[in-house]
């Protein structure tokens, strides 16, 4: 194979990082082929520098058909593969490849059982279409040397001002909270946020305002990348929703803690850390078909007058996790 098309179009930050392992493992099984990425612009930084990707393209939201046409048209591909079905897109796709006689694999979510992550579901699949080796890995983003250098820099001068009047033989490991979701539904109350704040060591860091811990200024979506890495090589965690920012800290190596509402945390969970499900008995959850659940657009819950499930996740649960996170 020359030219490896892998089309992601869902939307999310999330959903481009569970589907890095299978770009590379794409890679790595066609050495010689080409492959191009192609997925909105928000997540796209997150390809740059990574070998396995020979190019990016992205398109605009509301516009994702036509950019598939276009890349089709453009590349030609020996291979296409794509984690996006809406708008016909995977039937473009599929009549695309039986036109011009080459490869497809259009249907990653077939029958998904309610408990495999589905990062892993997508390599199960591919390997299963011949088009990867067996067995599965985690999500890796490819960060540089100076990238790392400067995560360091930036995440000792945040700690350094959170732990001011505090004695050095006292600093901890840092803890970063990320409190925010896209959706409502996906949010832990701000003032748990706040109470976890507070019972934790120094230095508490957010992305993000959270009362009692120190908001880390604004940065490009590699500088956070690089951040949560440092992070994870001072011993610390990443706290935080079922959302991106949790996946991406996971994805450079930092210890997380994930608090899974609305989601399974067994089908939606990031491959390595700590992923805390609440209400794991709702019967109004269903793992295979979220956007259908009574809760997901508006948040609202028909047992409580909040998401139960996130309160069912308490303050002294995740505090007991991220400590050991911090310690282990």
């Amino acid at each position: 194979m020359r030219r490896i098309l892998l089309i992601d179009l869902l939307g999310g930050l999330g959903d481009l990082i569970m589907v890095l392992p299978s770009i590379h493992a794409l890679a790595e099984a066609h050495p010689g082929a080409a492959l191009t990425v192609l997925t909105h612009a928000p997540g796209a930084p997150l390809l740059a520098r990574d070998p396995a990707v020979a190019a990016v393209r992205t398109a605009r939201m509301h516009d994702e058909r036509a950019a598939v046409e276009r890349a089709l048209a453009d590349l030609a591909p020996d291979l296409t593969v794509t984690t996006t079905r809406f708008d016909g897109i995977g039937e473009l796709v599929e009549a695309d490849a039986a036109a011009r006689g080459t490869r497809v694999v259009a249907n990653l979510w077939r029958r998904p059982p309610p408990d495999e992550l589905v990062g892993e579901r997508y390599q199960r699949i591919l390997a299963a279409e011949g088009v990867i080796a067996g067995g599965v890995r985690p999500p890796r983003i490819v960060l540089g040397d100076d990238e790392r250098a400067a995560g360091r820099e930036e995440l000792g001068r945040a700690r350094r001002h959170a732990t001011s009047g505090h004695p050095p033989a006292r600093e901890h490991p840092p803890t970063v909270l990320v409190p925010d979701a896209g959706m409502a539904v996906k949010r832990w109350p701000a003032r748990r946020w706040a109470a976890l704040a507070a019972s934790l060591p120094p230095p508490v860091l957010s992305v993000g305002p959270v009362e009692g811990a120190r908001e880390l200024p604004p940065t490009a979506l590699r500088g956070l990348a690089a951040r949560f890495a440092a992070v994870g090589e001072a011993g610390g965690a990443v706290v935080g929703p079922d959302t991106g920012p949790v996946r991406l800290a996971a994805a450079v190596g930092a210890r997380t803690i994930a608090l899974f509402g609305p989601t399974l945390a067994a089908r939606y969970g990031p491959e390595e850390g700590t992923n805390l499900q609440g209400l794991p008995g709702c019967p109004h959850r269903r793992p295979t078909a979220i956007t259908e659940q009574v809760c997901w657009w508006d948040a609202g819950c028909p047992l409580a007058d909040e998401p139960a499930c996130l309160l069912d996740l308490t303050v002294s649960r995740v505090r007991e996790w991220v400590t050991a996170a911090r310690t282990g």
